[in-house]
């Protein structure tokens, strides 16, 4: 019992700075160059070890240390999140290189020249560009995904999201594509206008690409005053709860400076999450990949269907509607 304990306080702290040291540092390993590949490869490898091993890692956790036994059953949602993990994050990535990519590069190029070299400092050590990455990108996570919240018609893209009746390590990549790629951007852009080179990209990539899982991870965690510092799984649970009060909350992906900042933390002291999650208003969204991502242009379809619903009182929808 007191090894299981001391587990639940090392598990967090150690995976960020396990996942920190990767990201900090990969970016200067070679790995193609063992494997006999070209060196654009690199990145490739590096994201796909990563997560790999992380995602195996979260998966492994949550079986030893379950915060809720019963996130651990399928809850006829295992081959939608299946489904999301190979196609969204893909699409998403496309999306934003197509629509957004090439011209983000040559802004950013305006933009040197424009102040006589990069804003972003690139003499820093690979630690310090990592933690100045994630604090920009995440204000443009932050502010997004709190417009996500609170304007309906950008809701009907991020209710995917929040559509999982449970809390495990697959639900990090249940979106819309629509909502991911503009999340993508908002991330993104920020990073590449400033003057990120390559290896600062890659880092802050090879950091969230496993952060997520870890974030929405059914582990049973002692996180204490991380959570001032980081959005922990524990945060990150009142999120997702069907309460607005408590759901329209705890925005950061990875960070809760901004959560702190613009008054949006909750930390009820003395009581961990134990509600259930979802959308209380819309128990009947699809749970289908190919329904929710036509979710958002059927909206008053699903909303009709829902209205018959016992527990689908308007008090019950969140704020943002």
């Amino acid at each position: 019992m007191a090894l299981r304990s001391l587990a639940e306080f090392l598990i967090f702290p150690a995976c960020v700075l396990a996942l920190g040291a990767f990201a900090s540092f990969g970016p200067s390993l070679d790995p193609a160059a063992r494997l006999g590949l070209p060196a654009e490869s690199n990145p490739s490898i590096l994201l796909g070890a990563g997560v790999v091993v992380g995602y195996a890692l979260v998966a492994l956790l949550e079986r030893r240390f379950p915060y809720r036994a019963e996130w651990n059953r399928s809850h006829g949602d295992l081959r939608t999140d299946v489904l999301h993990l190979v196609f969204t994050g893909a699409a998403g990535q496309i999306l934003y290189r197509t629509v957004v990519g090439a011209g983000a590069v040559a802004a950013a190029g305006f933009l040197s020249a424009r102040f006589g070299g990069g804003l972003w400092p690139l003499h820093w050590p690979a630690v310090a560009q990592l933690g100045l990455a994630l604090c920009v990108a995440e204000l443009g996570h932050y502010a997004f995904h709190r417009l996500s919240h609170e304007n309906g018609l950008v809701w009907r893209l991020h209710a995917t999201h929040h559509s999982a009746p449970r809390l495990y390590w697959l639900n990090a990549t249940r979106f819309h594509v629509i909502d991911l790629f503009f999340l993508i951007a908002c991330q993104t852009l920020p990073l590449v206008l400033l003057g990120a080179d390559t290896r600062a990209l890659l880092s802050y990539a090879l950091f969230t690409s496993v952060y997520g899982q870890l974030q929405h991870a059914n582990v049973r965690l002692r996180t204490g005053p991380l959570d001032w510092i980081f959005s922990t799984p524990g945060l990150h649970r009142w999120h997702h709860s069907r309460d607005p009060r408590e759901g329209n909350r705890n925005y950061g992906a990875v960070l809760s400076c901004w959560d702190l900042l613009f008054r949006s933390f909750f930390r009820p002291r003395g009581r961990e999450f134990s509600g259930p999650v979802g959308i209380g208003a819309l128990p009947r969204f699809p749970d289908g990949y190919i329904g929710q991502q036509l979710a958002p242009f059927r909206w008053q379809r699903i909303r009709a269907a829902n209205a018959v619903a016992a527990d689908a009182a308007p008090a019950a929808e969140p704020a943002r509607l």
